[in-house]
């Protein structure tokens, strides 16, 4: 696991363990200390094999791109995902405990599947960004859930994490919306906040459903003067398109 808890102090750590033992996020099974996650649970997440099409789905070793990509234009370079997300899969638990459920402390073992995939353009990355929410929402939520695992994953990588972006206008919640309906909700969303010091950058979000999000958040970057953009989601969903 990650080293995520170590700035707590060994004392401390040991006080925590004590009155909280660690227990599985997932199935509440006893845990040695600094453990989230059994590896019962941990094997149950269906991960996204390669090979990859640039989106991020996985496709068949014959293929080059997926049928999506045959047919679309994406703005950012990369795209990967640590799994499939579905409400009641061991993946999607953990994210909505992490996003809706105030489990906070998931922040570190989540990036920890954020450093894994991104192994193949790490060297590349010069600042790590993520997506925007307007302020309103944010003051809601309490926090930008995209934002806590980007400054997380910048702090692992030693390289800056950067607000480049900002929401500037309500959407409707894209899941209550069809694929198209999507790509039109966040139209003109997303504007740069800052002007880019460097060329490559990272996107990080939760999770990718049909692209519409980090794709419109990427043309924003691209426009901007960002050269090359590597998209980080948690987990992404499982379309048509995904090698069966």
């Amino acid at each position: 696991m990650s080293d995520w808890y170590k700035p707590l102090g060994s004392f401390a750590i040991g006080v925590l363990d004590l009155l909280y033992p660690p227990h599985c996020a997932i199935c509440e099974k006893s845990l040695e200390a600094h453990e989230f996650i059994c590896a019962e649970c941990l094997t149950q997440i269906e991960r996204v094999n390669p090979p990859f099409c640039r989106c991020g789905c996985a496709i068949h070793e014959s293929m080059d791109i997926c049928s999506d990509c045959a047919s679309r234009l994406w703005y950012f370079d990369q795209a990967r995902s640590y799994g499939y997300y579905d409400e009641e899969n061991v993946l999607g638990k953990l994210i909505k405990a992490f996003k809706y459920g105030g489990e906070r402390a998931l922040v570190g073992p989540l990036t920890d599947f954020l450093v894994e995939i991104s192994a193949e353009f790490r060297s590349q990355l010069e600042a790590v960004t993520f997506i925007p929410m307007t302020r309103r929402k944010e003051r809601e939520r309490g926090f930008n859930q995209a934002e806590l695992l980007a400054r997380e994953f910048a702090k692992r990588l030693k390289v800056p994490a950067v607000a480049a972006l900002e929401k500037v206008r309500e959407t409707p919640p894209q899941a209550s919306l069809s694929g198209p309906e999507r790509l039109t909700n966040l139209e003109e969303a997303f504007q740069l906040a800052s002007q880019p010091q460097c060329v490559n950058i990272v996107l990080i979000d939760d999770v990718a459903t049909t692209g519409a999000t980090i794709e419109t958040a990427s043309r924003a970057l691209s426009e901007g003067g960002y050269e090359k953009i590597f998209v980080l989601t948690l987990a992404r969903v499982k379309t048509a398109s995904d090698r069966a």
